[in-house]
């Protein structure tokens, strides 16, 4: 999956006046929503979503009807990532699927809270290695290629932390992380950071590579969220509270072994393309979905990578350090565990 560029985050307004052309990847222009951000009056609540593992859990919603059965109306926007938080950023969509991380990024232009965590990565963000390198310790002087100030070059800093070893140990090469596989392949660096799809990408196309560290090695490091405007929140908080009920249903959907298959079927063919079922089925595996009880956990405040506040304080602190924004933007407010908490409660 494309997932996060500060690049988008940091657009000025004039690109941002492209997100009408940008949108156009998805199914269909994104209407202007009411000022409040709310929709207003029943309309519908637009979601933007792309390919990774635990944000296609979303088109079991879609195709079973789930939203309609809840009683709430959601128009589900299909995006490439950058582009979503581009809409989201606009005002175009009422809420995005998100790397928590990320929405602070763009908080300087629309805040936003976290309702309901999709996930967290366990696996499927990685840094791959060429053959030679056999541990991240071997990275030491060697060129490391990722993306600067966005996920992967938070986790080759933990990568190499958890070694005892800092981001002044590697030669860093900004690359974009579509360019990973190549960047690889052309030997232009040792290693390099990269989301799935594109690290099993650059693992198929590079002979010998491998992956050194994933984020099955840092729990909770990438926590993966459904972020709502925080004026839509506050206008639609009973129906946003459904669409919370309507995400567990579908992983019940998912984990019933009766309608796993049909599950993984509904989610690949969203991807479309070349995507097989038994490839996504194996890369799930590489995604911690978060279920009532994960949810319950994660949700919890605290300082470590258990609790989604302590991976955001985190990531909070790497952005700040790395100058991608001037002071810190974390509090409080970009988490509400009450929907979580109020659903739990009720069952």
């Amino acid at each position: 999956m494309k997932r996060s560029t500060l690049w988008y985050a940091v657009q000025t307004l004039a690109l941002l006046g492209l997100v009408v052309a940008l949108v156009g990847c998805g199914d269909g222009t994104v209407k202007d929503k009411d000022k409040d951000g709310g929709g207003g009056g029943g309309a519908a609540l637009t979601i933007a979503y792309s390919d990774w593992p635990g944000w296609l859990v979303w088109e079991i919603a879609v195709q079973k009807k789930y939203f309609d059965e809840a009683g709430v109306k959601v128009d589900m926007k299909w995006f490439e990532y950058g582009p979503s938080i581009d809409a989201f950023a606009a005002g175009k969509v009422d809420a995005v699927c998100v790397v928590c991380g990320d929405a602070l990024t763009i908080g300087d232009k629309v805040p936003s809270t976290a309702i309901v965590l999709t996930d967290f990565s366990n696996g499927n963000d990685m840094i791959i290695a060429k053959k030679d390198i056999g541990s991240v310790k071997d990275l030491k002087g060697k060129k490391v290629g990722v993306e600067e100030n966005l996920v992967e070059h938070i986790l080759l800093a933990k990568a190499l932390e958890m070694n005892g070893m800092t981001l002044a140990d590697v030669d860093l090469v900004k690359i974009k992380t579509d360019a990973a596989p190549q960047s690889l392949q052309a030997g232009s660096v040792s290693a390099v950071g990269a989301w799935y799809p594109i690290s099993g990408q650059a693992l198929k196309n590079v002979g010998g590579s491998k992956a050194i560290f994933t984020s099955a090695d840092a729990p909770g490091l990438i926590y993966d969220a459904l972020h709502v405007n925080r004026k839509s929140l506050a206008n639609r908080r009973a129906d946003w509270k459904k669409v919370v009920e309507v995400w567990f249903k579908c992983l019940e959907f998912l984990n019933n072994e009766k309608t796993h298959k049909e599950a993984v079927e509904i989610m690949t063919k969203r991807i479309g393309g070349d995507a097989k079922p038994e490839e996504l089925e194996a890369n799930l595996k590489g995604t911690k979905l978060l279920d009532r009880d994960g949810n319950t956990k994660a949700l919890q405040k605290g300082d470590t990578l258990d609790s989604v506040y302590g991976s955001m304080k985190n990531a909070d602190k790497f952005y700040v350090d790395h100058k991608a924004y001037a002071e810190s933007r974390f509090d409080d407010k970009y988490v509400d565990p009450s929907l979580v908490k109020e659903i739990v409660e009720k069952k």
